[in-house]
């Protein structure tokens, strides 16, 4: 027993393996191009004065598949750490037992015998070079890391149900647009036509009337089948049948949001979940390494028992047995196993540092496309303003110069074209610059902490990053 306290008091003096810290690059002072000053909310799309979609946004956030399955795998991940945390204390089992025994010797009468026995059992790993520390600590980080998962996951979701939406808004507006163009076309072949048996036009001003609406009418059935698949995307995205989502009041675009800042690239660190769960990841396969390391090192356990037994079940804590034994085990030979895995953990650390530097490029990267778009966006929309305008006063000098016998019908008709085409077209460009400013919110990791905050235990590690 004294040498097995001397070898205990030597082996506490050892030192635990802790990782070194990973040297990351670090993203620029600023942005290359700057959009606006103003500061999008967390719940961003608040801003498009939608309450319809706020609601949208509300069940999505709350009880979408997606979220629900991020959810369940953060579950999946606390369980795991609390496992592998167990391993630092010491195991305690119970033990009970009565058996009865019949013996017989030759012809003499039989024997009964009755045994009862109570007892304990106690087991407790010594972590001398914090190998259990190591993997408990990896396995805070995964969970820290599920727990940024489910955040992007609402953050990819917000996005998906926001651009569905603004589709299905557009897909109605121009549905609405071209019904309205029927109506208008409709109108000028029944005055071609009342000219035409006046004399005043020609069958083909009627005939190519005609085929303008028949042209019409090819755009309006795949509009109404886009419309369609929209309605179910967002039923989909929501976790219901289609047709369950009430969307009828998803049909006109609304007004583009305020230009929103970008703030600076180091705030993205701490805004976007994905960066953060990379990070968590890495630091993870730090602590993976030096539980590696451990694992090569003498391990030292304690075990034991205290047991009660008699013959007599009023009687069993008469007779008792303790024992205490320590054991120390070392790996001699085993082949390279726990070399290669610590060469294993180390070419995974490897690993997620090139990933994790790679998402913060990825993320500064989508940044600033996000902000280039949409400046050239604003640009497109204004042009394409000016040219409907212009469309629209030629038209009307047309439709003059028609009327008094100088043009021809043809002429009328390409422009009446062209400013329909262009009517749809600045519906789509809206949609799209919508699109283009929602997708710059969630470039800067805007959407997940009013629905999954940051827990005051997180605040350290957040510090970290």
């Amino acid at each position: 027993m004294r040498l097995l306290v001397f070898l205990v008091l030597i082996l506490s003096g050892c030192h635990a393996f802790t990782p070194v810290p990973p040297s990351v690059p670090q993203p620029p002072q600023a942005y290359r191009l700057q959009a606006g000053e103003h500061m999008p909310g967390e719940e961003w799309w608040r801003a498009l004065h939608s309450e319809d979609l706020n609601r949208l946004m509300d069940e999505a956030l709350r009880s979408a598949p997606d979220i629900r399955t991020a959810l369940a795998r953060l579950e999946q991940a606390e369980a795991a750490a609390q496992k592998t945390g167990s391993a630092l204390w010491p195991t305690l089992d119970a033990s009970a037992e009565a058996a009865r025994s019949w013996t017989k010797l030759h012809a003499q009468n039989q024997v009964e015998s009755d045994t009862y026995g109570l007892g304990l059992a106690a087991s407790y790993e010594l972590d001398l070079w914090g190998r259990v520390r190591a993997l408990r600590q990896a396995d805070t980080l995964f969970v820290m890391a599920s727990r940024d998962d489910l955040r992007t996951a609402a953050l990819t979701l917000s996005g998906e149900v926001v651009g569905a939406w603004i589709s299905l808004c557009s897909t109605r507006q121009q549905l609405a647009v071209l019904e309205e163009q029927q109506r208008t076309n409709a109108a000028i072949l029944s005055t071609l036509e009342l000219r035409f048996a006046n004399s005043l036009a020609s069958a083909l001003d009627v005939l190519q009337q005609r085929e303008a609406i028949a042209q019409t009418e090819t755009v309006i059935f795949p509009l109404r089948s886009e419309a369609v698949r929209l309605e179910n995307r967002i039923n989909l995205l929501l976790g219901k049948a289609p047709g369950s989502v009430d969307l009828a009041s998803a049909t006109t675009l609304p007004e583009p949001m305020p230009i929103p800042g970008t703030g600076l690239p180091a705030d993205l660190l701490r805004e976007r979940p994905d960066i953060r769960a990379a990070w968590q990841r890495l630091l993870e396969s730090g602590w993976d390494v030096a539980a590696a390391r451990a694992d090569r090192m003498p391990a030292l356990r304690l075990t034991g028992n205290f047991e009660h037994s008699g013959g007599d079940a009023s009687r069993i804590f008469d007779n008792w047995l303790a024992n205490l034994a320590a054991s120390l085990t070392a790996p001699i030979i085993d082949g390279g196993s726990r070399r290669a895995e610590v060469e294993r953990q180390e070419a995974v650390r490897r690993e997620r540092l090139a990933t994790y530097e790679k998402t913060v490029f990825s993320a500064l990267s989508e940044v600033d496309t996000a902000v280039s778009s949409v400046l050239k966006q604003i640009e497109l929309v204004r042009a394409l303003t000016t040219q409907r305008d212009t469309a629209q006063a030629a038209l009307t000098s047309a439709r003059i110069r028609y009327q008094n016998g100088v043009l021809e019908y043809d002429t009328v008709l390409s422009l009446l074209l062209k400013l329909q085409q262009l009517d749809r077209t600045h519906i789509r460009e809206q949609a799209s610059l919508l699109t283009l400013q929602t997708g710059l919110c969630r470039a800067l990791g805007k959407g997940w902490r009013t629905s999954f905050p940051d827990a005051p235990s997180n605040t350290k590690a957040e510090k970290s990053i």
